[in-house]
């Protein structure tokens, strides 16, 4: 079964159990809250599917995926075991609910494991973990699926409408956190990268200005020097600069300490 998407979330979508006043704003509040607090995106989405198993009242269990932010890995957690079994199926066999999920950027409901055709291989594993039904709602920002909400049954048709509009407003929400999760790590990478090219540029700087003192040459052939190490040896030029930098003072480079520009007199 196919569910339609969820309309835009209202201000009187219920956001967690006792809370069926709150507004959807005050929920993605939450969530980001959530975000901030946790030390690692991944203690954030543990929450998420923590909070889950209580916003659908059929969820025994949940387990959320994303892999469409700018990390090396894909990012995953669980209420429990019984539903990282079930997620770790669908990855093993690369099918499944919620893989095609994914790949329809749709929401997806087994009402029944036992006896839906879809994904045979997944029916007979989910059987032998008595799984009744399971749901699948992407996280979607912009166009694109970048993961999926995933919540599981023991027993089956265990899913009512309001469980799939809970599910799916949850899901669009844990997508807005996503979304500022994603912002938060490019700028992560950007400032690690950054650093590395001040780091590095520093470096050669204070190599430079060794060369230049111990062969009394200008800059741009000092520079040159470090160039055709490094070519020579197939080593980045600012580890060549390093081991340089060591050999002489007998300490790393200083990443602070600049000796001028690398080219030039």
């Amino acid at each position: 079964m196919t569910v339609p998407p969820v309309p835009a979330p209202s201000s009187t979508a219920r956001t967690g159990p006792g809370t069926d006043d709150a507004t959807a704003g005050g929920e993605l509040g939450v969530l980001v809250e959530m975000l901030f607090r946790a030390d690692r995106i991944e203690d954030f989405l543990s929450e998420v599917a923590l909070r889950a198993v209580g916003d659908v009242d059929a969820a025994l269990s949940c387990g959320i995926s994303v892999n469409g932010i700018p990390t090396s890995r894909l990012l995953a957690a669980t209420s429990d075991d019984f539903a990282r079994r079930m997620d770790e199926i669908q990855y093993e066999l690369d099918d499944g609910p919620f893989r095609a999920c994914l790949r329809d950027n749709t929401t997806i409901e087994v009402e029944d494991i036992a006896t839906d055709t879809r994904w045979p291989e997944f029916r007979e594993r989910g059987q032998a973990e008595s799984a009744g039904a399971c749901l699948s709602v992407p996280l979607i920002i912009g166009q694109h699926a970048v993961g999926a909400l995933n919540v599981y049954a023991r027993v089956p048709g265990a899913f009512s409408v309001a469980d799939r509009t809970r599910a799916q407003t949850l899901a669009v929400h844990a997508a807005g956190a996503v979304a500022l999760a994603s912002r938060l790590v490019e700028h992560e990478e950007r400032t690690r990268h950054l650093q590395t090219a001040l780091t590095s540029r520093s470096a050669i700087d204070q190599a430079v200005g060794i060369l230049m003192s111990r062969h009394r040459i200008s800059s741009t052939a000092a520079f040159d020097l470090l160039r055709r190490a490094s070519q020579r040896t197939n080593t980045k030029l600012r580890d060549i600069a390093a081991r340089l930098i060591a050999d002489t003072t007998g300490q790393p480079p200083h990443p602070d300490r600049s000796l001028g520009p690398i080219a030039g007199d």
